[in-house]
């Protein structure tokens, strides 16, 4: 018997391989890379992290932070600390923005790890979201763009078919991964805090403390779309705007919480990313002005956290639900 030859034998050509490097979006990761570290961020390509939901290992694109030293003496300081997804999409997607009137600011969206994630006050803990009033400043709480809920992209099958419009699957998962890597990411970073109850660690001041900013950096075209009636009659009544920033705010399980919950994502372009550090550091800079304000008991709430994890009998393997701030 003779064996069958497989029809399909051809083999990418170099240009054809050129073509489909260019278009997967390897470039515009390398691009985000080297901004980065260019800002003065310490950057990580492609980590892995565990999904919770399947037990598998994934990656995301970059892995971002850079340290922010907080007061003079000490190890005392604030990550500003960035999981981002880099999308080079071939057609635009529009994301479908809510009126002002139905935005709710919520400072839990500011995502935080770490000690002092959390603030002894008045013999009560609050979180360091309150204490530095983030309501009053952060983009998350005060917009900086459109904020939406919903998005879409457009396919067809063939050139003789009319452009469909759905809620991609590829673009939900890429924000569903990076939503995932958060939460790891969040995780790990307090299982990291038992370096700092060693006894060589007990002796020294310290504050280690990350706020977190998922992002997702598009290098095609963004899309703000805006029903301008409240009763769409025709197809005139949707105005599209180009974008290069929008803030997404979905609701996702957390495996975490163990609940659904409201993220915030900021989505854009890949020439918009200079402008965005900068609302970054604006963030940080009054975040670090208000716990420079309050250094006393940001420092006494530190002690008390590290004098309440020392005197645990069995040391956990994570120190998350002693660390972390609870409403």
């Amino acid at each position: 018997m003779t064996a069958k030859t497989p029809r399909n034998t051809e083999t990418i050509s170099p240009d054809q391989m050129t073509d489909a490097i260019w278009s997967s979006g390897y470039f515009l990761e390398r691009r985000v890379a080297i901004s980065l570290r260019k800002a003065g961020y310490k950057v990580m390509t492609n980590p892995v992290f565990t999904d919770r939901e399947t037990n598998k290992a994934l990656e995301y694109d970059v892995y971002a932070f850079k340290e922010i030293p907080l007061y003079e003496n000490g190890s005392y300081a604030i990550y500003p600390t960035l999981i981002c997804e880099c999308k080079n999409y071939s057609q635009p997607v529009v994301f479908f923005v809510q009126e002002e009137e139905m935005f709710e600011k919520s400072k839990d969206e500011v995502r935080v790890s770490g000690i002092p994630s959390k603030i002894l006050k008045r013999n009560k803990y609050i979180s360091v979201q309150e204490l530095t009033d983030v309501e009053s400043f952060h983009h998350y709480c005060i917009p900086e763009a459109p904020v939406s809920t919903q998005c879409c992209t457009f396919k067809r099958k063939n050139e003789k078919l009319p452009w469909d419009a759905s809620y991609g699957e590829d673009t939900y998962d890429t924000f569903k991964k990076t939503l995932k890597a958060l939460e790891y990411e969040i995780d790990q970073d307090f299982k990291c805090m038992s370096q700092w109850f060693s006894p060589r660690e007990t002796e020294r001041e310290f504050i280690d403390l990350s706020f977190y900013y998922p992002v997702a950096i598009f290098q095609g075209d963004i899309y703000a779309g805006h029903i301008v009636k409240d009763e769409p009659q025709s197809k005139h009544d949707l105005a599209l705007n180009p974008r290069e920033h929008i803030q997404f705010n979905p609701y996702f399980f957390s495996f975490y919480d163990n609940e659904v919950i409201s993220y915030h994502i900021d989505i854009i372009s890949e020439k918009y990313l200079q402008l965005y550090l900068k609302i970054i550091d604006r963030e940080m800079a009054a975040i670090k002005k208000s716990l420079q304000l309050h250094k006393d008991i940001v420092v006494s709430s530190v002690d008390k956290m590290v004098e309440e994890c020392l005197s645990l009998k069995d040391k956990p393997d994570t120190y998350r639900t002693y660390l972390e701030y609870h409403s």
